[in-house]
């Protein structure tokens, strides 16, 4: 896994057994970031903060998606400061559950903007601890309610499963309606990209199949206090004295019960995986950035072979752990998803919003370990064989369980829809 970058660096030469290694300086901690022959480097955070530590992976610049960006930016600011709704399309989108599933289906909801040029109004405050503009840098392109003069209140509603065939069948960008009502926590992306009337746009802006990363890259640029939160923890856990820095998604606490339900078995997955993964001539002083979901899961981790290696790093003890009930929750929150996408390799629970909106950050494709509450049968995606493996995705696009079943329900389906779906995540062990 690797990320290009066109920042100025410092290079120098490392030589190993059997390749030459170029290494470069992190330009936020001085660690040394490995360069790949092809010239890509790790990384993965207000926006100069989060150029700086989080530089570009993987991902090839594209200007028509530039160009769009910035003309649907534009449309943003005008309807925005606009005391009328007069000449504008919206799209109101409402997010629910937990942060990750949020902010997927933001995400989800941006593209349907993008695509339609349509003005997106998100209302994520309502019912929730944060909105949109406490945890991310929207001066440049307003989204959150709050920050609208005059918006609708009401559209043509758009549900799943009853809107599937509508938005993955029709031009979307024909239709007449002045507003565009959708909520919930559904990443409908695969509608959108597998549409034969969006199809020829969708590949000339996002021809690498990355619509999550590209997204989070570009609109959803963390808060600057949210990227002090990073920054801070970043230096006080020591994380880039790292030879080399692996983040776990460790879920452990299956709600409502209060039952820690990873095995010895599956804490063994995540050590061997981590010790299979490290490069040559990286191996000196390697860290597990530990990022659990619960008191519980922190306090078994310690006593777990994760716990007995010394490797690890957490930012909380279990006594001090507290669920995001508040706007400085929230922003710890995603510092904890950007703390995992600094990391060198990921190593996250398949199916978790959280771990996927942490890879999309990372920018680079990631490794499943835990296959909880598998849905098998999904046939697209039947994870059954990637129990306690240590499986690379194919992909940091996020991953869609229902879309296996409804896509076969279209009237506009063909096959490779689900054969060929970048979210479809696995790959090979």
């Amino acid at each position: 896994s690797s990320s290009s970058s066109s920042s100025s660096t410092t290079t120098t030469t490392t030589k190993t057994t059997s390749t030459t290694t170029t290494t470069t300086t992190d330009a936020f901690s001085n660690r040394p970031a490995v360069l790949l022959p092809s010239g890509q480097r790790f990384g993965a955070g207000s926006s100069e903060v989060f150029e700086k530590m989080f530089p570009m992976r993987g991902m090839k610049p594209n200007p028509a998606y530039d160009k769009a960006f910035e003309a649907q930016a534009a449309r943003q600011r005008a309807a925005a400061a606009a005391s009328s709704t007069d000449g504008f399309k919206y799209i109101s989108c409402k997010p629910s559950a937990q942060l990750g599933n949020r902010l997927r289906f933001v995400v989800a909801c941006f593209a349907l903007a993008l695509l339609t040029e349509r003005v997106l109004v998100v209302t994520m405050k309502q019912g929730y601890h944060a909105g949109l503009k406490d945890i991310f840098d929207l001066e440049k392109i307003p989204l959150d309610e709050s920050m609208f003069k005059i918006s609708p209140k009401s559209g043509l509603n758009i549900g799943f499963p009853s809107s599937n065939e509508r938005l993955s069948c029709t031009d979307v960008r024909a239709w007449n309606e002045k507003s565009l009502s959708l909520s919930g926590a559904y990443y409908f992306v695969p509608h959108l990209y597998y549409n034969p009337n969006l199809q020829p746009l969708v590949a000339e802006l996002f021809p690498q199949g990355q619509v999550a990363a590209r997204i989070h890259r570009t609109l959803l640029r963390p808060h600057n206090e949210v990227m002090k939160i990073v920054k801070s923890e970043y230096d006080r856990l020591k994380m880039g004295e790292a030879s080399w820095l692996f983040a776990m998604q460790i879920r452990g606490n299956k709600p409502p019960d209060q039952l820690f339900y990873i095995t010895d078995p599956e804490f063994d997955s995540f050590l061997s995986c981590s010790e299979a993964l490290v490069p040559e001539g990286y191996t000196d002083n390697v860290k597990h950035f530990w990022a659990c979901d619960s008191g519980v899961a922190i306090t078994l981790t310690k006593e777990s072979v994760l716990g007995k290696s010394g490797k690890g790093l957490h930012r909380w003890e279990p006594e001090e752990f507290v669920k995001s009930g508040s706007i400085n929750g929230v922003r710890n929150a995603l510092a904890d998803m950007l703390l995992q996408a600094k990391c060198d390799d990921l190593l996250i629970c398949p199916w978790s919003s959280y771990g996927q909106v942490a890879a999309a950050y990372h920018m680079a494709p990631s490794y499943i370990i835990t296959d909880f509450l598998r849905p098998d049968g999904w046939d697209y995606a039947d994870s059954g064989s990637v129990v306690d493996m240590c499986y690379k995705t194919d992909s940091c696009e996020f991953s869609v369980r229902e879309w296996g079943r409804w896509s076969k329900q279209l009237s506009c389906h063909n096959p490779s829809m689900n054969s060929d779906y970048p979210g479809k995540q696995w790959t090979t062990p």
